[in-house]
């Protein structure tokens, strides 16, 4: 499987310092491992990225390293206006998240947001032929995380 890690669960995962590392270190190993590959893409999800140094340095050096793939801005910039869309008028604030996990057809989040929950989880704001997105909220859902290969992602830069 491929994953997107909400940019407010990069410390989760990856800072060991993190008081809830514990419950997203197999998200860790499993990237490492290359046994999945961690997805990022869209002008959002990289503003965010941006905000902080020490995330967009690693996202780089994890791409550089064949563990993170980036998927085309334009697909995932497309996909979230019509998200945004969708959502007017709900308390959705997350659109970036479900364009990015449509454009790279990515099956897996990583978030501990649970307001974003109910819009990750209603297919009605994915295009046709999405597969179900399941979220990694601790270590009780190691399971998810299994292996795939770089030719499952689409839109892959």
């Amino acid at each position: 499987m491929t994953i997107v890690v909400d940019v407010n669960s990069f410390p989760s995962v990856f800072d060991p310092s993190n008081e809830h590392h514990a419950d997203f270190l197999p998200v860790k190993d499993w990237i490492h491992r290359r046994d999945g590959f961690l997805i990022f893409g869209g002008t959002t999800f990289k503003n965010e990225l941006i905000k902080s140094h020490h995330r967009s340095r690693l996202v780089r050096l994890l791409k550089d390293a064949g563990m993170a793939i980036e998927v085309r801005d334009e697909v995932v910039d497309r996909l979230e206006e019509v998200v945004k869309g969708l959502t007017q008028g709900s308390t959705c604030d997350d659109p970036h998240l479900i364009a990015l996990l449509a454009a790279a057809r990515c099956p897996l989040l990583c978030s501990q947001d649970k307001r974003s929950f109910p819009f990750i989880k209603d297919k009605s704001y994915f295009p046709k032929g999405s597969c179900k997105v399941r979220i990694y909220t601790g270590i009780r859902n190691a399971s998810l995380l299994t292996p795939t290969k770089r030719s499952s992602i689409a839109n892959a830069v």
